[in-house]
């Protein structure tokens, strides 16, 4: 035999020999895979938790944009030439006060013929008034007949008729000539003026001259989706929320700061936005310090009720199932684990709100559910909080 055939039957035979230990060593390591995995399976260490009854506030966070409770556009009465603006723009002004004054002579002429001419049938109505007292004594002693205290009476009716007119057009010119000192309609801030002295006006013209802002308090608008509101409305309905405790808003600036005063839900609208599918609420809060200007957008902590001796149970426990229901696993006598089916209501940070299917005082599996099968013993790891 060759020295070559020799050396190819002694390599075929240590080939055979290092496959069959790399064959053991293989199977060697899929047995220690398949104990560590059985351990794993059969690992049913769990946490708990006692569930316990509190009292719970639900909230939301929406974006909100405020509005003034009072706006005024301000616009001229009558027509003519600004001789003076009379306030500082961006200033607090309050009804009543003199904005502008416009150049009055025309008015205060007419309204002065109006009452000259009021004086002078008034003059006249009164000789017609005297004149009728003598006739009325004079018809008793049939001093004249009844022909002319007739006419003398109906004349004399006819001059009150008059003095009524007269006195009307009195009153009219008196209120245009008052147009000419263009006043405040409410009280506020006031901003840009949109004339100066020497501008032509006109009565009712559609640019307005300034606008006032009531700031204080103010309107946030809110929207919510109009499903959410009718599910919220079934809850306080269902007595599931307190009765009163929907309402309160807190506002946060976009820095997410806080701001110092509260406000309350006095409005919700009748009718669905058709858009968005969303209906608009207002909330109403103080504004002293004019922190809070029209149209500014904040982000809103709305309050949708608060839950008196309600239970809540951590996300994690709970499984949401296909159908839409929800169950979560007990710990029963014997440290056995029994999945119960529960019924949700809301939601509270990492928490749910379960208003159906668990007890207070009831122990909960919170963590190591991985393995854990209804019926199956359980081993207690610890109890949490």
């Amino acid at each position: 035999m060759s020295m070559f055939s020799r050396f190819t039957r002694r390599a075929a035979a240590f080939g055979f020999l290092s496959l069959s230990a790399v064959a053991l060593l293989l199977l060697g390591g899929c047995d220690s895979g398949g104990r560590g995995g059985r351990s794993k399976a059969v690992n049913t260490e769990v946490e708990i938790m006692t569930v316990a009854p509190q009292d719970v506030e639900f909230s939301r966070m929406i974006t909100g944009r405020t509005a003034p409770v009072l706006l005024a556009e301000v616009r001229p009465q009558v027509s003519g030439i600004i001789k003076e603006r009379l306030f500082a723009e961006g200033a607090d002004v309050k009804a009543g006060d003199v904005l502008y004054l416009i150049d009055d002579a025309i008015y205060k002429a007419s309204y002065k013929s109006a009452q000259a001419a009021l004086n002078k049938v008034e003059a006249n109505n009164n000789v017609l008034k005297v004149k009728l007292a003598r006739f009325k004594a004079m018809l008793a002693r049939k001093a004249v007949s009844q022909q002319d205290y007739d006419d003398l009476e109906a004349l004399y009716k006819s001059s009150s008729a008059e003095v009524r007119v007269q006195k009307a057009l009195v009153d009219e010119a008196r209120i245009q000539y008052e147009y000419t000192r263009i006043k405040a309609p409410i009280s506020g801030r006031i901003g840009l003026s949109a004339v100066t002295p020497g501008a032509l006006v006109t009565q009712h013209q559609a640019t307005m001259l300034a606008s006032i802002h009531q700031l204080d308090p103010i309107h946030v608008k809110l929207t919510m989706s109009a499903s959410e509101l009718a599910s919220l409305r079934r809850k306080m309905s269902s007595g599931l929320m307190e009765p009163g405790s929907f309402g309160k808003v807190r506002l946060f600036f976009d820095d997410g700061t806080p701001y110092e005063h509260e406000g309350m839900i006095d409005f919700s609208d009748a009718a669905v936005t058709a858009d968005t599918g969303s209906v608009t609420l207002r909330a109403t809060v103080k504004n002293p310090d004019h922190l809070l200007m029209p149209n500014m957008a904040v982000r809103a902590e709305l309050v949708e009720g608060r839950a008196v001796q309600t239970l809540l149970v951590p996300q994690p426990a709970v499984s949401l199932n296909a159908d839409g229901s929800a169950s979560l696993f007990v710990l029963a006598e014997g440290n056995v684990a029994e999945l119960r089916t529960v019924v949700l209501a809301g939601s509270k940070g990492r928490f749910w709100q379960v208003v159906d299917g668990l007890k207070a005082g009831e122990k909960i599996i919170t963590n190591g559910l991985r393995y854990v099968k209804p019926g199956m013993k359980v081993t207690l790891a610890a109890e949490g909080k």
